[in-house]
């Protein structure tokens, strides 16, 4: 049985992780203001508001020492949880959206991974740091200042971590960022609330809805979770990987 840690699982991408997870047998830790409705005995629920930083990652860090880590083979941390808003030019932006948008998205997935990556060292378990990034981190988006900000940051931080493992020879520990193509999630659904002064590619996300052009994130999970369990099926897979990617390595 391996240990799931995720973020962001109440709902999306985060909670259907979750249950495959779950649905294969494993324990599940999600990480989130509110509680799913899930019901398991694999199942553990801590309330965690990353907009807070290093006080609520301090905060799991304590829950994850009280857990015993001998009956897993492997670690798996799925960093998902994240803000799309503030958007708009950077003039109209609020101060405070800005720096809890930052924390969420990029200042907590990286304390927690270093949280992670040291219970991990200590308990001598394998470690996945699986973080849930967009194509948005390698390009700009009008509007989207902050999210491609966070999230190319993410970006650079896996590939940074990556050489460094690389570099240690540490092969217990592997780091991914992950594209998962446009989801139909609540995420979604605010992007499509957007005004077009905001966000003016915002009728081509709409056209992505009505056209059914966006992915089921049970199918996306899927293969998120197998990923994890199996990675030698991409061996020689690079640290930046995308949703097609897994699908043609995943069949």
């Amino acid at each position: 049985m391996d240990l799931f840690i995720v973020t962001g699982g109440s709902k999306g991408l985060g909670e259907q992780v979750c249950l495959q997870a779950l649905e294969r047998g494993h324990q599940v830790i999600n990480l989130s203001r509110t509680r799913p409705n899930i019901k398991s005995e694999r199942f553990k629920h801590v309330t965690a508001d990353f907009s807070r930083g290093l006080k609520t990652v301090q905060k799991v860090d304590s829950v994850l020492q009280d857990i015993s880590m001998t009956a897993f083979k492997k670690i798996h941390l799925i960093n998902n949880a994240a803000l799309i808003n503030p958007v708009g030019s950077l003039v109209d932006l609020d101060p405070a959206e800005m720096n809890t948008h930052l924390v969420t998205n990029l200042i907590s997935p990286l304390l927690l991974s270093q949280v992670c990556a040291r219970i991990a060292t200590e308990e001598k378990k394998p470690l996945t740091v699986f973080n849930i990034g967009s194509g948005a981190s390698f390009r700009p988006i009008a509007g989207w200042s902050m999210y491609c900000s966070s999230k190319a940051g993410l970006k650079m931080f896996t590939e940074n971590t990556d050489l460094d493992l690389q570099m240690a020879r540490n092969k217990r520990i592997k780091i991914y960022h992950f594209s998962p193509g446009v989801l139909d999630t609540q995420m979604q659904q605010t992007i499509r609330g957007l005004k077009k002064k905001d966000f003016p590619d915002v009728a081509n996300f709409k056209k992505l809805k009505s056209e059914d052009q966006l992915r089921d994130p049970a199918d996306v999970a899927s293969l998120v979770v197998r990923f994890c369990l199996f990675p030698q099926t991409s061996q020689g897979q690079s640290c930046l990987i995308t949703v097609q990617d897994l699908e043609g390595s995943l069949k």
